[in-house]
């Protein structure tokens, strides 16, 4: 899901991936409306036991 400013600018974007062994990779990215780069980037991921891993990234992102 992507989220935008009031000048249709991109702001962030919100993507869940489900994978065949259970696991659910969650990114929140937010990205500068001036020029479209990443800003920070949160990954947090759920294994098929619950357990929860979150990363965060500043100043750019790792998983598109």
């Amino acid at each position: 899901m992507k989220t935008y400013d009031s000048q249709k600018r991109l702001v962030g974007e919100i993507n869940t991936t489900f994978t065949q062994d259970g696991k659910v990779i969650t990114t929140n990215t937010v990205y500068n409306p001036n020029n479209g780069q990443a800003i920070a980037q949160n990954i947090s991921v759920r294994d098929a036991q619950g357990k929860v891993t979150t990363q965060n990234m500043i100043g750019g992102k790792l998983l598109p």
